[in-house]
């Protein structure tokens, strides 16, 4: 069946030369680059109700890739945040350690561990550090707290906390009774610069050990589970509550491995290859990434990330139906005319294909139009960032960690592909009921309306 011009064109300009076609029962079928053809032009028969349409769908998209992109931001600077705080990407530390911890856990032989280690050229750092449960006293209060030994002079914690010194300064490298303090615990134990803190600790027998510190320095870092809690010290210093567990300081105790990766992509890989390189220790350390010792962080990433589809979804309804009233609207001014192709022999099939392929150019349109626009929106915000301090009053942190007062909006690829493949299948979606109700147009009742 040879068509000299599509009945898609106007009135009075349908031609065919298939007569006969239609009564010898037989159905013409339509090649793909002509049907595609066709589809293209039956979408731009009204131009202002498409570009509406993809407007609609490209705005729609750009507020999706801006929250999306601002959430995994967001997350992102809590998780780099708590990471430096915190032990790092991969953590090494006695078994069981962080179901129960306690000052008689520890790792005996930290030099060994630690040459191991340093030979599997992990990219990173390599960070030594002892945590102890302590009650710091002076002689106005007690409080309970946490003290950290840690090399004052190249500690991931150290480097952050120190710009955020309000007194005193950081302990000398040679200073190894000095100690600082939160502002926090500084109130509650109504201290100064310094002044006098007894850190007292538990033994396992039941006994108990203390040490005479001096603080050197006070820091505020925003957040209250630091700015209360945490006292930070010589690694020498807390060794000595070690020796109070039994611990021999010439196998340089400690209480866990911090190890900071410059490639956070390939924590899996190096978790992996610690693991198998202290398998044969006696008494084998625990592994751990962040997100194991970090589970409440990891929760409420979840749950945000949660709500963000929650809004990507009624983005998504809306673009839905105003899809569906585009293609829908274009079916029903078309009755007639598909009732004279069904009339000339054009199969159902091919019907419903026909309308069908106009969704898939709308929703290939819909995909390019929306990355024009979200691309950009994303490119402007992830260059310039949006400024979140004015409107957080009580601060960014959160979860014991922080979000920095200026956010980036921040895509991976996989946020890329998922955000296209829903954008396209919602769109493609739109059109199929559009399209079953073409294919089961009649030709008599649609030729009488």
């Amino acid at each position: 069946m040879t068509y000299r011009q599509w009945p898609g064109s106007p009135p009075g300009q349908q031609q065919s030369a298939a007569a006969g076609a239609g009564a010898g029962g037989r159905h013409s079928h339509l090649p793909l680059a002509m049907m595609l053809m066709l589809a293209w032009r039956n979408l731009w028969r009204h131009r202002r109700r498409t570009v509406i349409t993809l407007s609609s769908i490209g705005i729609g998209f750009a507020l999706a890739v801006l929250m999306v992109g601002l959430g995994d931001g967001s997350h992102n600077s809590m998780v780099r945040n708590a990471i430096k705080l915190g032990e790092g990407h991969v953590t090494v530390q006695p078994p069981g350690y962080r179901d129960a911890p306690a000052n008689h856990k520890y790792l005996a032989n930290g030099g060994e561990l630690a040459r191991r280690l340093a030979a599997l050229g992990v990219p990173g750092r390599l960070e030594q550090r002892i945590s102890l449960q302590v009650l710091a006293s002076t002689a106005a209060n007690s409080v309970g707290a946490a003290f950290e030994g840690l090399n004052p002079g190249g500690d991931q914690r150290s480097e952050m906390l120190q710009p955020q010194m309000v007194a005193g300064h950081w302990p000398e490298a040679d200073d190894e009774r000095g100690v600082v303090i939160g502002d926090g615990m500084a109130r509650k134990l109504k201290t100064g610069i310094g002044s006098k803190i007894v850190l007292m600790a538990g033994r396992q027998g039941g006994d108990s050990q203390a040490q005479l510190a001096r603080v050197r320095g006070i820091f505020d870092s925003h957040i209250d589970e630091i700015d209360d809690y945490l006292v930070l010290g010589d690694m020498g210093f807390a060794r000595r509550f070690l020796e109070g567990e039994g611990a021999e300081r010439a196998l340089a105790p400690v209480t866990r491995f911090a190890v900071f990766l410059d490639d956070p992509d390939t924590m899996a890989l190096w978790k992996a290859r610690i693991a198998a390189a202290l398998a044969t220790v006696p008494d084998a350390p625990a592994v751990l990434d962040w997100q194991e010792m970090m589970p409440q962080l990891v929760q409420f990433i979840v749950i945000d990330d949660a709500g963000n589809y929650v809004f990507l979804t009624l983005i998504l309804v809306m673009v839905v139906f105003g899809i569906l009233n585009t293609v829908l609207m274009s079916v029903l001014e078309r009755t007639r005319e598909f009732g004279l192709l069904r009339a000339l022999g054009l199969a159902r099939r091919q019907l419903l294909w026909l309308v069908f392929w106009e969704s898939v150019l709308m929703s290939v349109l819909a995909v390019l139009i929306g990355w024009l626009l979200g691309g950009g929106t994303h490119y402007w915000f992830s260059t310039h960032g949006i400024d979140f301090s004015a409107i957080l009053q009580d601060g960014t942190q959160l979860m014991g960690t922080f979000m920095d007062p200026v956010i980036y909006t921040e895509l991976s690829w996989s946020r890329v592909g998922q955000l296209t493949v829903i954008i396209f299948i919602a769109t493609l979606a739109s059109g199929i009921y559009p399209a079953i109700k073409a294919a089961r147009i009649t030709p008599v009742q649609a030729l009488r309306t």
